[in-house]
């Protein structure tokens, strides 16, 4: 299967799985993902999203050389990778991406919509859609700002530059490199602990956190206390403070 999805317990992994063209994704394979993301995204019984590819390389992107689709190049990114961005950033869930290789392109972009970033050692980015001529997309001009500020990021969408792993920690592109061999197991022990957060609340964190620079004080201050309003009626606040007073560790159940 070219996106393959395995769970273990709260922990949904989907995999882009086309090595030999180091896991790049044509029109249909990247709405298949879209889909995926957003099927993800609505299973109650899926608490963190684990993005990666297989073999050697996150994603190289567009794949130029596969079906480019039957409709206009807007039409296919509104359904493909487009999709694929925005169903991870508005994703009530914590989404990780697991990079090896390249994450080129749209695969940069994709990696860089996920709320947690973790890079083997050997692992680059490169957003270097102008060195063939094209406008970025897949939430780079969104995300990307946000991540490094505005004129590097305007600097790494011209020039498509290559980012290393431990430059991408710097910069805050990726959270944290990990030496290969031992990157399995630490998204692993991540993902888990992401799984084990307040749903509700970690959806409320992100929904802030995103919308907070098209607000102002004011609006942000607002928008924060009706949030904190909602929780409060959660069964996951109640939990939180039952084990606060009882000195345990919480058991959050995303309700």
């Amino acid at each position: 299967m070219p996106i393959e999805t395995t769970r273990d317990e709260g922990v949904a992994t989907v995999t882009i799985a086309n090595p030999p063209r180091k896991n790049a994704m044509d029109a249909p394979l990247s709405a298949e993902l879209a889909d995926r993301v957003h099927d993800l995204a609505h299973d109650d019984g899926v608490r963190c999203v684990v993005v990666t590819g297989e073999g050697d390389a996150f994603c190289a992107g567009l794949d130029l050389a596969g079906d480019v689709g039957g409709g206009s190049p807007a039409e296919e990114l509104e359904v493909g990778f487009n999709a694929v961005a925005r169903g991870l950033i508005r994703m009530g869930k914590p989404t990780v991406a697991k990079v090896r290789g390249p994450a080129v392109g749209a695969g940069a972009s994709i990696a860089a919509a996920c709320d947690f970033v973790y890079a083997a050692e050997d692992a680059f980015f490169e957003w270097g859609f102008t060195d063939i001529g094209l406008a970025p997309d897949t939430g780079a001009t969104y995300t990307l700002p946000q991540l490094v500020g505005t004129r590097r990021a305007i600097e790494l969408l011209v020039t498509g530059e290559r980012v290393d792993a431990p430059a991408a920690v710097e910069l805050g592109v990726a959270n944290e490199t990990v030496p290969d061999d031992e990157l399995d197991a630490h998204v692993a022990e991540r993902a888990e602990t992401l799984a084990g957060r307040p749903t509700l609340a970690v959806a409320a964190a992100k929904r802030l956190v995103y919308r907070s620079g098209q607000r102002s004080l004011e609006e942000t201050l607002r928008e924060e206390a009706l949030a904190q309003e909602a929780m409060i009626e959660s069964e996951d606040f109640m939990e939180g403070v039952a084990a606060f007073l009882a000195d345990r560790e919480p058991e959050f159940e995303g309700r």
